[in-house]
């Protein structure tokens, strides 16, 4: 930033060979601008988070930060609307398609119905979790079998496993245990 900050002219200074220098000062001072504002709403969400208690309870798991722990109280809301864990999975896209014809029944892919933000941040969360969390490298290893080609599987399956563990958090109003089984 202090190289391109040194680049950049204001732009009523520039002549027309220079003319990328005035846009790099425009663009720079679009940024800071930017970057004000994010710090200012990370800010208030911090303080919200602060505030509400099944937040703190979500950051107790190794890896969860705040903005899962956010995103997962907001979208979920009111946890016992929930009657299973499958249902959370289902309600987030994280369940195999079924595909049926006949008497065969098939898994495909995973539907992606349900907000597709919370669905990556939970992705993200499982892969920064496999260095913190032997809970969930665990459950990546049980499911990878060894396979390189089975990565992506094994991640979207501790992700649906993650929220699913988050739910019941929400609904006991229990923090983190490793080894606790949700129902």
């Amino acid at each position: 930033m202090e190289r391109l900050s040194e680049l950049a002219q204001p732009l009523a200074e520039v002549g027309l060979s220079e003319l990328w220098r005035g846009e790099l000062g425009v663009e720079l001072t679009r940024l800071q601008h930017l970057e004000q504002q994010l710090r200012i709403v990370e800010q208030k969400l911090d303080e919200l988070g602060q505030a509400e208690r099944r937040v703190q309870l979500l950051q107790t798991i190794p890896g969860v930060g705040p903005r899962l722990a956010e995103a997962l109280v907001t979208l979920i809301d009111n946890p016992h609307r929930f009657k299973r864990g499958k249902d959370v999975g289902a309600y987030l896209g994280l369940v195999p398609k079924q595909i049926q014809s006949g008497e065969t029944n098939r898994l495909g892919r995973i539907t992606r119905t349900g907000d597709r933000l919370l669905r990556a941040l939970l992705v993200e969360v499982s892969w920064a979790g496999l260095r913190y969390n032997s809970w969930t490298r665990a459950i990546y290893e049980r499911v990878r079998r060894n396979s390189k080609t089975r990565k992506k599987i094994a991640i979207v399956a501790v992700a649906r496993r993650l929220l699913i563990r988050c739910w019941a958090m929400m609904r006991d109003g229990t923090a983190w245990q490793p080894n606790h089984r949700t129902v």
